[in-house]
């Protein structure tokens, strides 16, 4: 982890700050005298900076290290987060559905829930979701003041800096301030960090699930829905990360002048690997009754993944081509981004791989296509789908942005 050094006294603070915070959360309860060591800082330095937080009551002792080698002398003070010091909420908005979920500073999740129900008005959808976080804070007794910051994530392009959504083609959303309307439906007055739902849950495995990613150094997250997107995120293995872009590899051209695409282009991955693909083509089946056991298990319910997962699995010869038709072209385009920025581990979300047998021939497909020879060694793992993964990444979001820009005034 860098720490600052240079001429401007007050940017080195905060840069230290933040550092020895960071350095807490991450590998705490720890040693004031461990902490210097990793960081390359002064042991006075860090005493001076964890007292002050200490007091702020975001850190604590929480008990004694143990006197290492052959003298026994006094024990060293471990310290840590306090947990309950500060809260985040994170919300995902699909206009399909929407989620919320409240976490403590350690991650712990003190409320989640889930809307779903069709909505196509943006405005509609941020205030069903404002309604959603005040009954979180409400189970939870909390105030809005009480909350250190938000997290919002939405399918589609979105330009975190400025907390704005540039498009979501297939809802026709363009240029939405996110942030900005939030803060006027919710009258929240601190930061509201804003993203696309891919990298939120990029931001929740690095956050919350560190013994998943072990030493990666980095990983790539795939997240397949109505779209698709692969973030990749840097420096995991000493830091936080960084998540580098949006990962919008659903555009991608895979079949040039192929089919359309609700982006406007043609032959994109998402027009042969999303679900909207997916549900499209067997849907297309059942009307021409080429699905019988698709037919009998959906009846007159609207088509899920979850439906196409079981006629798969109990033998329906289209639903079964169409899958392996989206699983192939995902194949081809996964050994394509691992060829590219060779991650260390892409962790996989998605309704298709909900059956172990579409992992193994994804897989297969992989290993056909990738150039062994520049990278061997990427790990592959996949995530079981989560309706409330994005909310709880995107209050993730939030504690990440925290810990990155804490200092004390």
């Amino acid at each position: 982890m860098k720490v600052e050094q240079g001429a401007n006294s007050a940017r080195v603070k905060a840069a230290n700050q933040s550092a020895i915070l960071k350095t807490i959360y991450h590998y705490g309860p720890i040693k004031r005298s461990e902490v210097a060591q990793r960081l390359g800082l002064t042991l006075p330095t860090i005493t001076t900076n964890v007292n002050s937080m200490m007091a702020r009551g975001i850190v604590r002792e929480t008990g004694s290290s143990q006197p290492s080698g052959r003298f026994v002398g006094r024990r060293a003070h471990l310290v840590d987060i306090v947990p309950e010091s500060r809260y985040f909420l994170g919300a995902e908005i699909q206009g399909a559905r929407r989620a919320v979920c409240l976490l403590d500073y350690r991650g712990r999740a003190l409320y989640a829930q889930e809307n779903a129900g069709e909505q196509r008005d943006y405005r509609r959808n941020l205030e069903l979701t404002q309604d959603m976080m005040r009954r979180a804070l409400c189970a939870a007794g909390l105030e809005l003041e009480q909350i250190a910051g938000m997290g919002v994530c939405l399918p589609g392009l979105v330009d975190a800096r400025r907390g704005v959504l540039e498009v979501r083609p297939s809802y026709g959303w363009t240029h939405r301030d996110v942030r900005g309307d939030m803060a006027a439906l919710t009258g929240y007055g601190g930061p509201i960090h804003v993203e696309n739902n891919a990298c939120a849950r990029a931001y929740g495995a690095q956050l919350l699930q560190r013994d998943v990613l072990g030493d990666a150094k980095t990983f790539a997250y795939l997240f397949l829905g109505n779209g698709i997107a692969c973030p990749l995120v840097l420096n995991t293995a000493s830091d936080f990360g960084s998540v580098v872009g949006s990962g919008e590899v659903g555009h991608m051209v895979m079949v040039p002048n192929g089919a359309p695409c609700n982006c406007g282009n043609r032959g994109c991955l998402e027009a042969y690997a999303s679900d909207v693909a997916v549900l499209s083509q067997c849907a297309q089946a059942l009307a021409e009754g080429r699905a019988p056991i698709l037919s009998r298990l959906c009846g007159d319910a609207p088509l899920t993944m979850e439906q196409v997962a079981a006629a798969q699995e109990a033998g329906d010869g289209v639903v079964a081509e169409i899958v392996e038709r989206a699983v192939y072209v995902l194949g081809v385009a996964v050994s394509n981004i691992n060829s590219f920025a060779c991650p260390d581990l892409m962790l996989i979300e998605g309704k298709l791989f909900s059956r172990p047998k579409n992992w193994d021939r994804l897989l297969e497909i992989v290993r056909d296509n990738l150039c062994g020879v520049i990278r061997p060694g990427t790990r592959f793992l996949f995530v079981k789908p989560d309706p409330l993964s994005g909310a709880e990444g995107a209050a993730a979001m939030a504690i990440c942005k925290d810990l990155e820009t804490y200092v004390e005034l």
